[in-house]
């Protein structure tokens, strides 16, 4: 006869593990979704891949509580739990993005998508604004190139903004993100990882609460970037995080037509660049292609908006940043060009 204690199941174990920290995630929640219903989908997620149960314990506790926090469920849709080595990574999905600037009342619409060879997609942009244009086909798409993926959004005083993606822009970004290796969700959501890059493209220029900023900041922890062999894209990845700060901070809104930038704006400006540089980095290192992108595009729309080209933004009337202040007069002349 076997007098050998029987071993709980691992499942149960891992079920019981949360169902002890209740109180902590109960905390983190937000009303409508009561403890019992997340540690359910976070059981499914560990049944559909195993790997989950047997990484580092407290980071699978620890992921779990920062999705809690931002109100989002570990079901492949608004978010997903992943196995990266032997930590388990907290991963926000477009669905999550998506369903946050949604509910932040900031919106009128926002979203994503791709577009295949086939659909009828147009961008352009004249006195008006920029405008986009996209009616899918709805054929097979497995077998479709993939042309580019945009996301594009209206603020709800009517302000549209739109960014459309290559392929190559895409991949260059995929190239940081450690949820491209192995199996990970660039594998099994090709599609929706696409669809969160342009939305997290997009937020660069958006204006945007401070919640929704935390939120796009904290998927910055899946993206690698050290040890990137290729020069442009270690060259995205500073400009997406050492001065993804200073952008956002100014890009509200525009100065309207007449209106002067006052010496605290060129002071602000010159602090969120010093504080961008306290890390040793060189005072007037070149700005990457993707920063001096976002100044054009800011010109474009500055244009198209009809504000004065000398209403160039605050954050640019420095010296550090004399090629974005070039870059978003640029930008303002391509505006002036389509006009004629």
């Amino acid at each position: 006869m076997n007098d050998q204690p029987k071993q709980k199941n691992p499942m149960m174990t891992l079920h019981d593990q949360f169902v002890d920290r209740t109180e902590q995630f109960k905390m983190a929640l937000p009303k409508h979704i009561p403890p019992e219903r997340f540690f359910r989908v976070v059981m499914t997620a560990v049944q559909m891949n195993p790997d989950l149960i047997a990484c580092d314990r407290s980071t699978l506790f620890l992921s779990s509580l920062k999705c809690a926090q931002d109100g989002l469920l570990p079901d492949g849709r608004e978010a997903a739990l992943v196995p990266f080595k032997t930590k388990v990574q907290y991963l926000i999905m477009v669905g999550g993005l998506l369903k946050r600037f949604r509910n932040s009342g900031q919106f009128r619409w926002i979203g994503a998508d791709v577009v295949y060879e086939g659909d009828d997609f147009e961008y352009f942009v004249d006195e008006t604004g920029p405008h986009l244009k996209h009616v899918p086909s709805y054929g097979e798409n497995s077998d479709r190139k993939i042309k580019c993926v945009y996301g594009a959004a209206t603020t709800k005083e009517g302000a549209p903004f739109v960014r459309v993606l290559s392929i190559a822009d895409i991949n260059k970004r995929r190239a940081m993100s450690r949820a491209s290796r192995e199996d990970a969700p660039w594998k099994q959501w090709p599609i929706e990882m696409m669809q969160k890059t342009a939305i997290r493209v997009l937020s660069r220029l958006l204006p945007m609460s401070s919640d929704l900023d935390d939120l796009i900041r904290s998927d910055e922890d899946l993206y690698d970037f050290e040890d990137q062999g290729d020069a442009a894209t270690q060259a995205i990845a500073r400009s997406e995080t050492a001065t993804g700060a200073a952008l956002d901070h100014f890009a509200a809104g525009l100065p309207k037509e007449g209106e002067q930038v006052t010496q605290e704006e060129i002071n602000q400006a010159n602090a969120s660049v010093e504080d961008g540089n306290a890390g040793g980095k060189p005072e007037h290192a070149p700005p990457s292609e993707s920063v001096l992108e976002i100044a054009r595009e800011k010109g474009r729309q500055a244009k198209a908006a009809g504000h004065a080209k000398k209403a160039v933004p605050g954050e640019y009337r420095t010296a550090a940043r004399q090629a974005e202040y070039d870059a978003w007069l640029d930008g303002y002349e391509e505006g002036d060009a389509q006009e004629h």
